[in-house]
């Protein structure tokens, strides 16, 4: 075992000064500021005035690694970035155009104040609190475009509450945008390079506590209704009483799309699923984590010469939806909203070990490097012997005899195997009478693996040989990932801060926008020290 000490993603960085060469302040600013784009499409904004007026002020007091540093994340991307043409989208989708109430404040000027609150993990109260401070909220007012006037609380949560997911998932697609455009991702506008995409999800527990493990939908229908609980003999609900007429008065509210799950942690075994019963010695006892809330599915762009991963417009749902019920679209959304984004390989766990995500990605013309799901015949050789391959989809000669790779085939989108006649070099077993022996047949048994396996299986087939050096090289990038986790762990995300899905699944997004925000300064803070 090698006792190498493994680098951190700064000292890769470090050791690789030329990757962060376009993220260097004096060479940044030639390209500042980072504009996001308009649709033209979009009307005007149905306001002809505001309250506020934000405006680009430029990136002047960021001259050196010591206003880099001394400046928070957020206060450095706001000067890196010019969001003014997002004024027409918010405006469409919050905006309405009537003359009555009050002059709105100017709509970025709100998102960014959302935006910042978020980064701070801020209640409205909090966030308001600071905007109106003499001293420390200055800065914040003067690059948010606020002057006199000031949003209330009520405001702020009215605004709030009107950015849809679709919204905020446009909104997360430009920045993906920007940063493309400007060449900050492994693909840039100018070469035809192809990316490597992991995709990885997380759990969310709702705000609202869990009353009951059973709520399923129909406990949200008007009474008469079926109780799932008593289904599962549980003590349930027989939703006779008044409290239980619109609702069951044991389903929470304000989080009804939230679910139950027990998370093992793993999900290789076949057909397990984290509501699956334990085994009698262990029912009172269920191993894994209880999580009662939602689950968050994206894929991030891995960018191995920087040592960093870029987040992509993710997809939500309740805690029961798995990875196959959240990847089909999400990627079919991706492919559409990023026609640029040329994908090489799609790394995942085995949640997506699916023949219908699979095939997406095949389709996608895109290595499929995911992890296998086993099933209960990968342990009887003789089902192997009988289907041809074993439980890491290695194809079998007609003795039992492991083949070996022998390249994969890009154009023809295949992999070639054969045995090397390697029964010839087995001491303890007979040699088989095999005509594949002969001389004639330099390479002995050859078979070949494309989208299927020659049952027509896809579970098993891969262009990479699953769990050989090069499968675990390649399938180690994806380390990285796990970090998306991480940040919205850190900025209080593990935990929602607001009820229902769909606010859930908005502020999940800006977490994953913030996180894009924190790399992009965390490039230009390190690229700009190693000079």
């Amino acid at each position: 075992m090698s006792s190498a000490k493994k680098l951190t993603a700064i000292e890769k960085r470090a050791a690789n000064p030329s990757a962060l060469a376009a993220f260097e302040l004096q060479q940044l600013q030639q390209q500042l500021p980072l504009a996001f784009p308009r649709d033209g499409e979009l009307p005007p904004s149905p306001k002809a005035h505001y309250r506020s007026a934000y405006g680009y002020l430029g990136f002047d007091d960021l001259d050196n690694a010591d206003a880099l540093e001394s400046n928070s994340a957020f206060e450095v991307a706001i000067r890196l970035f010019d969001y003014t043409e997002l004024e027409p989208l918010l405006a469409a989708h919050i905006y309405t155009p009537s003359a009555k109430g009050q002059v709105p404040f100017h709509p970025v000027s709100m998102y960014l104040l959302s935006l910042y609150r978020r980064e701070r993990k801020l209640s409205r109260h909090e966030v308001l609190r600071q905007l109106r401070h003499e001293q420390d909220g200055r800065g914040l007012r003067r690059y948010l475009g606020f002057d006199q006037a000031m949003p209330s609380e009520s405001g702020l949560r009215y605004f709030e509450r009107q950015i849809t997911p679709e919204l905020q998932q446009e909104i997360n697609a430009l920045q993906i945008d920007v940063l493309y455009q400007a060449g900050f991702l492994p693909c840039r506008p100018d070469t035809e390079r192809k990316v490597s995409l992991s995709f990885d999800g997380m759990l969310h527990e709702a705000r609202s506590r869990m009353r009951c493990s059973s709520v399923r939908e129909r406990c949200y229908a008007p009474a008469p209704r079926p109780c799932a609980a008593r289904d599962k003999k549980k003590r349930g609900c027989d939703c006779d009483d008044a409290d239980c007429a619109a609702i069951c008065r044991h389903a929470t509210s304000r989080d009804p799309e939230a679910r139950l799950v027990v998370y093992s942690g793993q999900n290789k075994r076949a057909k397990q699923s984290p509501n699956a019963p334990q085994e009698e010695k262990s029912r009172q006892s269920p191993r894994g984590r209880i999580v009662y809330g939602y689950y968050s599915y994206a894929g991030q762009i891995l960018d191995q010469d920087r040592a960093t991963f870029w987040v992509l417009p993710a997809a939500f749902g309740a805690a029961t939806c798995g990875d196959p019920t959240l990847f089909p679209d999400n990627f079919t959304y991706l492919q559409a909203r990023l026609p640029w984004l040329k994908i090489e390989q799609v790394y995942a766990d085995a949640g997506i070990c699916e023949q219908h995500c699979l095939d997406h990605i095949w389709d996608a013309g895109a290595l499929r490097m995911v992890d296998i799901r086993a099933h209960k015949s990968d342990r009887d050789p003789a089902s192997c012997l009988n289907r041809g391959y074993d439980e890491n989809g290695h194809p079998l000669c007609p003795f039992g005899y492991v083949l070996h790779a022998n390249g994969h085939d890009y154009q023809r989108r295949r992999t070639k195997w054969r045995c090397a006649k390697r029964c010839q070099r087995h001491a303890q077993r007979p040699v088989p009478p095999c005509d594949y022996l002969k001389a004639k047949y330099k390479h002995g048994y050859t078979v070949t693996v494309g989208r299927t396996h020659a049952d027509g299986s896809v579970r098993l087939a891969r262009e990479i040989p699953y769990g050989s050096a090069a499968w675990k090289e390649r399938y180690n990038r994806r380390n990285a990932a796990e970090s998306r986790n991480s940040v919205l762990k850190r900025l209080g995300l593990k935990h929602l801060p607001v009820h229902g899905l769909s606010h859930g699944h908005v502020t999940v997004l800006q977490g994953d926008f913030v996180a894009n925000q924190r790399t992009l300064v965390r490039l230009v803070r390190q690229a700009t020290a190693l000079t």
